[in-house]
């Protein structure tokens, strides 16, 4: 089971967790047959977790060996937090720890493992759902309530332990537990033998990968923890990517794109998206070609586009933008004024909204959906130079969980008048690089022949970018 996004508008957004839920079920249904489900956002609700795990007391023997997980929100009040859950009666409508141990201590099995990728304390950006008002009552510890859920036969594995928030990482379209979790049934080395996976020693190996990843991409402490125990060895022969994974995971050696919008496929842009643009766009000029085939833009590239106006240099972030979202990723584009947000908003919607893509924008006005912003409620927001800036200030959380930020007019940074709001800005986000925070940035410029202090732009770029794919410079 993953949930990304939430009935209630009250409960803030994730970016990875339906892609969790849904590589773990394509890697399990290819290497060990069908009988597998997979439950995500809208039909992830209390009463349908509640209901299968029922079913499975039933469906399950005392031979079977059974394996339940969930990405999501785990909540400060002890609950697993479903699709259909109401922040004001979390107790009556999400699924308390206390019931899933009931739930899951009547399964009938061998062997049981439950992998927990949510959270249940720690802070925003995190996989947690702060509740501001406790139940009556004194409720269990975290802790205690996992004991009880282990034993013999029986492992829990979660994300962090109860004290610490559980991180996702849009870079890698997952959060750390299941992206680590996956990698380890693929087969390392530290963890295969003879072709066979001893599951106690794969467990041990992504508890250690959690921590190192956490420690390095996010400079935060999250440490798995793994309770019960099982007796005996038990294996599994090493997982291999069938059908179902490699649709989730293509083959990372796309051919370069040509003016033809369709040799775009491969390149991580969903069908619906390639439809409209080949309803809207003559063709990929010159420029955009670039971008892709020679800036990595498509690979996560910083990219600098310096060009006339109306060349298509919007096109580019748009591009970076869609990609991200496909790996479950957020992007915010920036533009100095509230007219052209406005009108980038509108167009958004208009051509992305058809293929699910959600546009939220906030300029300063009474109409903004700062609210959706700030939980993480959109794939692209649009938004002014100052707005981002204060928010993303006062809401540190904010370019954690940004993917991509595409600077429109970025040669306002040499403007006396709103250069120095767009230079706060850039070295804002350059500060937030040691703490493992690091989007994507395309800069789209009108400036052509001598930049003055904008011609080290290419450089500061570099400095704030993903270091496997060093800046690039586009000129039209």
């Amino acid at each position: 089971m993953g949930v990304n996004r939430y009935d209630s508008a009250d409960i803030d957004f994730l970016a990875s967790a339906v892609r969790d839920a849904t590589a773990l079920h394509a890697l399990f249904a290819d290497n060990l047959g069908p009988d597998c489900r997979l439950i995500t956002d809208e039909d992830a609700t209390t009463a349908r977790l509640r209901s299968d795990l029922q079913n499975l007391q039933t469906a399950s023997s005392a031979e079977d060996v059974v394996v339940i997980g969930f990405s999501g929100h785990g909540s400060s009040t002890h609950e697993i937090v479903t699709y259909d859950s109401d922040l004001d009666n979390l107790p009556g409508t999400a699924l308390p720890l206390e019931e899933l141990t009931a739930l899951v201590g009547a399964i009938p099995a061998r062997h049981l493992l439950v992998v927990l990728d949510c959270c249940f304390s720690g802070g925003a950006g995190a996989k947690v759902l702060n509740v501001p008002l406790r139940p009556r009552g004194v409720p269990q510890s975290t802790d205690a309530l996992l004991d009880r859920m282990a034993g013999t036969g029986r492992l829990i594995l979660t994300a962090s332990t109860a004290s610490q928030p559980a991180y996702e990482d849009a870079r890698l379209g997952h959060g750390l537990l299941t992206y680590h979790l996956l990698q380890a049934l693929l087969g390392p080395e530290d963890v295969a033998h003879e072709g066979r996976i001893n599951l106690l020693d794969l467990l041990r190996y992504v508890t250690q990968q959690v921590k190192g990843s956490a420690s390095g991409t996010v400079a935060a402490r999250q440490e798995p923890t793994l309770r019960g125990q099982w007796d005996g060895e038990v294996s599994w022969p090493v997982f291999t990517p069938g059908a179902r994974y490699q649709l989730l995971y293509p083959p990372r050696s796309p051919k370069p794109v040509t003016e033809d919008v369709r040799s775009l496929q491969g390149h991580g842009i969903p069908e619906l998206v390639l439809d409209r643009w080949a309803e809207h766009l003559s063709g990929l000029n010159q420029l955009q070609q670039d971008a892709v085939n020679e800036a990595g833009l498509l690979e996560g590239g910083n990219v600098l586009v310096m060009s006339p106006t109306s060349s298509g240099k919007t096109l580019i972030g748009e591009l970076a933008a869609v990609r991200a979202t496909q790996n479950g990723g957020r992007s915010v584009f920036l533009l100095p004024t509230k007219a052209l947000v406005n009108e980038q908003q509108e167009k958004f919607e208009r051509l992305y909204g058809p293929a699910g893509v959600r546009t939220i924008r906030a300029t300063g006005d009474f109409s903004d959906q700062v609210s959706a912003l700030l939980r993480g409620q959109f794939d692209i927001a649009v938004l002014t130079y100052e707005m981002f800036s204060r928010l993303a200030l006062a809401s540190p959380h904010l370019l954690r969980i940004t993917s991509v930020i595409v600077i429109d007019e970025v040669q306002t940074l040499v403007d006396p008048g709103r250069g120095a709001e767009l230079e706060f800005l850039l070295t804002l986000i350059k500060s937030r690089k040691a703490q493992g925070i690091k989007p994507q940035l395309i800069a789209l410029s009108a400036v052509l022949g001598d930049l003055g202090d904008l011609g080290g732009m290419d450089t500061w770029l570099d400095a704030l970018g993903c270091p496997a794919f060093p800046g690039q410079v586009i000129c039209g």
